[in-house]
C-alpha cells in the first residue's frame, strides 16, 4: 500500500478530501496489487474537479491542452472551434490521429454530450478523409475512459486508426462468460441510469392572415 499512502498524506496535507471520502477511497483499493492500485487511483483522481487536482497535486499544465494553445509543435491535420486532430508520433499505423476537445476533460465520460456528440462527428469526418487520403481499408475509432480501458493520456481523447490489409495493428478480447439469466439484469441496470430525454415539443401550428381585400377579389 505505498504508493496509496504516499497519496494518502498529500490529501491529508491539502485538506482536499474529508476523511470519509479517504476511507471509501482506501476500501476501493483494498487487496489490489499495486500496478491495480496505481490505475484505480488515476480512475479517482480523474473524477476529482481541476481545482481539487490542482490543490492536490499542484497547478500543472496539461500536454494536450498545451498543444492546443500552440505551446507545444504538432503535426496538426484538422481544427474547429471546439477541437484539434494531430498525429500520433507513436503510432499503430500511418495516419493514426489524436482527436481531443481543446477545453480539457480527463475522460470522455465528463464531456456534456452534445459536444461529445461534435467530437465524434469529426471524428468520423477524418476518418473518412483517411480512406480517401491514405487508401485505408478500415478504420478504428476508439475512446478509453480511464486508465483500466487503457486511457494513457491525462485528457480525453479519440484514437482514429486506419487500417490496412496485413497490418499488425490488434484491437479486441476474448470473450467473457456471462449467465444467460444475467443479461436481462444487466440491461435493466444499464437502462435505469441512463437519463430520459426531454419530449420534443410540437411545432406550432402556423397562422396564415388573408388580406380580406385579395379574398374579396377572388370571389367571383
Amino acid at each position: 500500500m505505498e504508493t496509496f499512502n504516499r497519496y494518502l498524506i498529500l490529501m491529508f496535507e491539502h485538506m482536499v478530501l474529508t476523511p470519509e471520502k479517504i476511507n471509501a477511497i482506501k476500501s476501493q483499493l483494498a487487496g489490489l496489487s499495486p500496478d491495480a492500485q496505481q490505475e484505480k487511483l488515476q480512475e479517482i483522481v480523474a473524477t476529482l474537479e481541476p481545482e481539487e487536482q490542482e490543490q492536490l497535486f499542484g497547478k500543472q499544465q496539461c500536454p494536450f491542452c498545451s498543444m492546443a494553445e500552440g505551446k507545444i509543435p504538432v503535426n496538426k491535420v484538422y481544427e474547429d472551434s471546439e477541437c484539434i486532430a494531430i498525429l500520433d508520433i507513436h503510432p499503430a499505423n500511418k495516419g493514426h490521429m489524436l482527436l481531443f476537445p481543446k477545453k480539457h476533460y480527463a475522460m470522455m465520460a465528463q464531456m456534456p454530450d452534445d459536444e461529445a456528440g461534435r467530437l465524434f462527428a469529426a471524428a468520423n469526418k477524418l476518418a473518412k478523409a483517411a480512406f480517401e487520403a491514405l487508401n485505408a481499408a478500415g478504420s478504428n475509432i476508439i475512446a478509453g475512459n480511464g486508465a483500466i480501458a487503457g486511457q494513457r493520456a491525462p485528457h480525453a481523447l479519440v484514437n482514429i486508426i486506419p487500417r490496412f490489409e496485413g497490418d499488425k495493428v490488434v484491437v479486441g478480447w476474448n470473450p467473457a462468460e456471462v449467465d444467460e439469466k444475467e443479461f436481462d439484469s444487466i440491461a435493466a441496470k444499464i437502462k435505469a441510469k441512463i437519463p430520459a430525454e426531454k419530449p420534443k415539443e410540437a411545432p406550432k401550428p402556423v397562422i396564415k392572415k388573408y388580406d380580406t381585400n385579395e379574398v374579396k377579389r377572388r370571389v367571383p
